[in-house]
C-alpha cells in the first residue's frame, strides 16, 4: 500500500499557510460582519441567488465568497436531497465536473517543472490518438490539449495552435502524459500532492470509482452522506427527476468537493503553492495563437478582463452537476458555487448549430450567477436594480 503521508516538500509551507490564515480569520470576519452596507448587499445577493436557483429549476446550490483568504460568506439553498428535505451547506459535496481540469494542469505542470514533460512534446509520444483528421498528427503538442487549441477549423486547415475549441475529451488525454512521465496515475498524484497535503477531507475522485476513491483513505459511506443527490429537469414530464452521477474519472472531470475545501484550494493557488511563481504567471496568461490572436484560455483556466479587471475562472457541466469558480486576483476575491443539476452552468454550454464550431460560451457574463457576484462583490453595487434587466435577456 502506498504511503499517503510520506514527506512532501511543500508540506512546511502548507502548514504555515494554515496557521497564518487562522490568525487573520477572526479579524477579517469581524470586519465584514460590522460593515452594515456589506451585510445589506449580501442579503440582497442571497435573495437573488435563490431567485436564480428557482428560475433554473436547480434543486440545491452551495456557495461561498472568499475575501483575503477568509470565507466571509457562505450559504446553502434548496435541498441537496429533495425526497428527504436535506438542506445543503458549505460542506455538502458536489461533483465538480470540469473544475477538475484546474487540478489536472497542476499535476502536469509539476512534471513540466521536473523536466519529465515538455509542453512542446508531440502527443503521439505518449500514445495519444485523437481520432478523425487529428488522429496521429505530429503537430499536435501537449500544450494544445491544455489550451484547447488542438483542432483548428476549416479556415486554417484544421491546424493546431490557431483556434480555441473547448474539448474536454482531448484534455482528459493528459492523463496518459502524466502516467507515462511519472509512473503514477493522475488519481495517485492528485491525492498525494493536493488533497492530502491540503487536508481536503471532503474532496476525492468520484465515490463510485472505488479504486481511485479508496486512494484517499476516506470512508465511502460517510462521504456519500455528505453528497448532494444528482438531479435533472425533465422537460417532457416538466419536473425534476433523480439521475445517477457519472463514474468516469480523469484530469478533465470526476473530482468531488465542497465549498469549504475549494476555498482552501483557492487560497493555496493564491499563495502560489505546488508550482513556481513563473509557472503560475504562465498559467494565468491568455494563450496567443500563431497569428497573434489572444484567446480566452490560459493553461487550465479561462482568463478574461472586464472593465479593466482580470478574472480567472472555470465552469463545470456534467450529468446531474454543474459548478463555477471565479477568482479576481487584484481584489483578493473568489466566488464558488456548486449545484446538483446541470442548469447552473447550462448558459455556458448551450450548443449552437454545428457550423458555428462552438460548444461553449467563453464569456463569463453569460452566467447570471457570475453577473450577480460581479455586481455585488466586485463592483459592490448596493442594490440589484441595475442587474434585473440583464437577467431578462
Amino acid at each position: 500500500m502506498r504511503n499517503l503521508f510520506r514527506y512532501n516538500p511543500i508540506l512546511p509551507s502548507i502548514l504555515i499557510f494554515f496557521f497564518s490564515g487562522y490568525a487573520n480569520a477572526q479579524t477579517e470576519a469581524d470586519k465584514f460582519i460590522s460593515d452594515t452596507t456589506a451585510l445589506t448587499r449580501t442579503r440582497e445577493f442571497e435573495v437573488l441567488l435563490e431567485t436564480l436557483r428557482e428560475k433554473y429549476s436547480i434543486p440545491s446550490i452551495s456557495a461561498g465568497v472568499v475575501k483575503n483568504k477568509i470565507v466571509i460568506w457562505k450559504k446553502g439553498f434548496g435541498y441537496a436531497d429533495i425526497e428527504n428535505k436535506i438542506v445543503p451547506d458549505e460542506n455538502t459535496i458536489y461533483h465538480l465536473a470540469s473544475i477538475t481540469k484546474t487540478f489536472g494542469f497542476i499535476i502536469l505542470m509539476q512534471l513540466v517543472e521536473q523536466e519529465k514533460v515538455k509542453l512542446a512534446d508531440p502527443v503521439t509520444q505518449y500514445n495519444i490518438h485523437l481520432g478523425a483528421r487529428w488522429n496521429d498528427d505530429p503537430r499536435i503538442h501537449v500544450k494544445h490539449l491544455l489550451t484547447h487549441t488542438a483542432q483548428g477549423n476549416s479556415f486554417n486547415g484544421f491546424k493546431p495552435g490557431y483556434t480555441f475549441r473547448y474539448n474536454g475529451d482531448y484534455y482528459s488525454q493528459i492523463g496518459k502524459v502524466i502516467g507515462k512521465a511519472s509512473g503514477n496515475t493522475f488519481a495517485e498524484l492528485v491525492v498525494d500532492h493536493i488533497i492530502i497535503p491540503l487536508r481536503l477531507s471532503h474532496t476525492g475522485p468520484t465515490v463510485d470509482d472505488s479504486v481511485n476513491f479508496n486512494l484517499t483513505g476516506y470512508d465511502a459511506a460517510s462521504f456519500r452522506k455528505a453528497l448532494a443527490k444528482p438531479y435533472d429537469y425533465d422537460k417532457r414530464k416538466q419536473k425534476i427527476v433523480s439521475i445517477p452521477y457519472p463514474i468516469h474519472f480523469s484530469p478533465a472531470a470526476g473530482l468531488m468537493s465542497c465549498v469549504t475545501d475549494l476555498a482552501t484550494y483557492s487560497n493555496a493557488i493564491d499563495d502560489k503553492m505546488f508550482l513556481s511563481s513563473s509557472t503560475w504567471e504562465q498559467i494565468f496568461t491568455p494563450t496567443v495563437t500563431k497569428r497573434g490572436k489572444v484567446l480566452p484560455y490560459g493553461l487550465g483556466w479561462f482568463v478574461r478582463s472586464y472593465k479593466g479587471v482580470k478574472y480567472v475562472w472555470h465552469t463545470g457541466w456534467w450529468q446531474g452537476s454543474s459548478s463555477l469558480i471565479i477568482k479576481v486576483p487584484e481584489k483578493n476575491l473568489t466566488f464558488i458555487v456548486l449545484a446538483n443539476s446541470q442548469d447552473l452552468s447550462r448558459p455556458f454550454y448551450a450548443r449552437l448549430p454545428i457550423y458555428f464550431r462552438r460548444s461553449l460560451n467563453k464569456n463569463l457574463r453569460a452566467s447570471a450567477f457570475a453577473r450577480a457576484f460581479i455586481q455585488y462583490f466586485v463592483e459592490q453595487q448596493e442594490s440589484q436594480n441595475s442587474l434585473t434587466p440583464k437577467l431578462k435577456n
